[in-house]
């Protein structure tokens, strides 16, 4: 029996995960993040360039997570920007653009994935930061009277697993350096992932925060199996509980138009698997019933908003920080004004114009028609595949179709792709305001919900045709992935302009053979001076690695 079933993502999979995890009564797996970026000291309006490994306990059971949140705060906690991204094969890479208006202060970089909040936020790894801008005299005020250098410990460590090589030492303006890294064969260890970075002497230093392993047995958040998941709780006003096995409806508006339904289980909880799509996408949530009057819609929060207390020692600068912080200060400037940052990838995850539903069966142009009073007349009058019935005295559509499934199941009614329940409303709608219906005369399946076909009805201006939406209904302008993951620093830049880049490249996933060296190569900038290149690496077990190399840029003599 032929049907039209979507192709979009489906929520049972996560399903299936929470209610194995909610029937155990024992310790949760545990889930675990590392994490390296290309240096630690910054000026505002750059960007933080990361790689990360997550980590799910062995013979956990469960899969681990596909989506890692990535904030940088305060050392109080406060949030000042916050992304989600793609955890592709257990690593995800990407950046963080340093608000232009930050102080001056010591920061965090951190990172968890959602299932990692179960055990709170003593469980995240935490990367120290020091950020400048110069353009303000204000400093974020340390609370802690220990020195920084005493206040973090060393456990990124330099045990020389990895050896770098570089043609010479010492170099000109615009020349280009070629480096080979290879393995330390006296150290055999699996690395999952090796970053690069060649920053100035003093932007990097190797501090970290301790990270620790926490238990808990209760599951309130599930692993993002199949990319993000929007999840919440549905309540009676009236009675402040929780309402089970009611249908809410989501809607992706404009950009996207996808669709998808689920039921609230019997805490009132629901759950979404959300399309893997980037950037901001309006977004509306509401209940299928037709007096959601008592309804209330909760949203859990995308971010951990836990408070954490994190060392917080007086910001300082050493003689060669405030010198290397001064030259990054005017490269910042001279970049700003030529725009030269960096190269960014391909976006993977562009979405499909299409409606969700693909092609329909049948469309309905209304303009092609002599205009009649009422939108009921357009079904009923106009050979179609839709009819508008009577029941007990209330209106409902009928798709016409040779299935059984058309005959018992109801078809999903859409207005600009968002569900409407109520068909008293949408006829009311003038037909003038409405561009076109689109049909489809086959039984639709959305996850694990059968349709009778779809009614899409789409309005001239994408105003719903004036049609007033439910009223427990939500509209979020909803954050998805990072836009894009800027994958690496260019290793050349124009010969028309400036190069003073402060990250002289920049590879997130240096593919590094056991018995063969990886080469890279990059130019050197026209601002002389001492840099470092750090090779980093994650091992199998979290460990971080880490081992450098410094040369020289000469300055340039007439």
């Amino acid at each position: 029996m032929k049907k039209y079933i979507s192709s979009a993502l489906v929520l049972f999979i996560i399903l299936s995960v929470t209610g194995e995890i909610a029937a155990s009564d024992k310790v949760l797996p545990t889930e675990w993040v590392s994490i390296v970026n290309d240096r630690t000291l910054y000026i505002t309006g750059e960007e933080i360039h990361f790689s990360a490994r997550v980590f799910m306990e062995e013979n956990a059971g469960i899969p681990s997570s596909s989506i890692l949140y990535v904030e940088l705060i305060s050392p109080q906690g406060q949030s000042f920007v916050s992304n989600k991204y793609s955890i592709l094969n257990s690593g995800a890479h990407g950046y963080l653009s340093i608000p232009e208006d930050l102080i001056t202060g010591i920061y965090y970089l951190k990172a968890y994935t959602k299932y990692m909040r179960n055990f709170g936020p003593d469980d995240y790894v935490y990367v120290p930061l020091k950020i400048i801008n110069p353009k303000v005299d204000d400093v974020l005020g340390g609370k802690d009277l220990t020195p920084y250098k005493e206040t973090f410990q060393t456990d990124h460590t330099l045990n020389g697993f990895f050896t770098i090589t570089t043609d010479v030492n010492e170099y000109s303006a615009r020349q280009d350096v070629l480096v080979n890294v290879d393995l330390d064969q006296a150290g055999q260890k699996e690395w999952l992932n090796v970053s690069v970075a060649v920053v100035p002497e003093s932007a990097n230093q190797v501090f970290a925060l301790p990270v620790y392993h926490h238990t808990s047995s209760i599951p309130e958040y599930y692993p993002d199996t199949r990319g993000i998941s929007l999840t919440g709780k549905l309540k009676d006003i009236r009675t402040r509980r929780e309402i089970a096995g009611t249908r809410i409806n989501l809607s992706i508006i404009g950009k996207g138009r996808d669709f998808m339904a689920t039921e609230t289980d019997s805490t009132g909880r629901y759950f979404f698997s959300l399309p893997v799509y980037s950037g901001y996408r309006d977004i509306f949530l509401g209940v299928e019933k037709e007096d959601t009057s008592h309804f209330q819609l909760l949203i859990d929060n995308d971010f951990c908003s836990l408070p954490v207390h994190l060392p917080s020692p007086a910001f300082t600068l050493s003689d060669e920080e405030r010198r290397t912080a001064y030259t990054m200060a005017l490269n910042r400037q001279i970049n700003a004004q030529f725009n030269v940052d960096t190269m960014e990838c391909p976006n993977e995850f562009e979405a499909d114009e299409k409606a969700f539903y693909g092609t329909p069966s049948e469309i309905i142009n209304l303009d092609n028609y002599i205009a009649l009073p009422t939108l009921e007349e357009y079904f009923n009058e106009l050979p179609g595949a839709v009819n508008v019935r009577k029941k007990n005295g209330h209106k409902y559509f009928k798709v016409l179709g040779t299935q059984p499934e058309m005959s018992y199941y109801k078809p999903l009614v859409l207005v600009d792709y968002v569900a409407v329940n109520n068909p008293e409303k949408i006829l009311a709608a003038t037909p003038a305001s409405i561009s076109r219906i689109e049909v489809v005369r086959l039984p639709y399946i959305k996850g694990d919900i059968t349709y009778g076909g779809i009614v899409s009805i789409i309005s001239k201006k994408g105003d719903f045709g004036g049609i007033d939406l439910p009223s427990s209904g939500i509209f979020l302008d909803y954050h998805f992935l990072s836009d894009s993951c800027h994958c690496n620093i260019p290793p050349e830049q124009s010969p028309n302009e400036p190069d003073a880049r402060n990250t002289l490249y920049w590879n997130p996933d240096l593919q590094l053979g056991k018995n063969e060296a990886a080469t890279f190569s990059f130019s050197t900038p026209d601002v002389p001076g001492k840099y470092r290149i750090w090779v980093k690496g994650i091992d199998s077990s979290g460990n971080v690695e880490m081992q450098s190399k410094a040369i020289v840029v000469r300055k340039q003599t007439d």
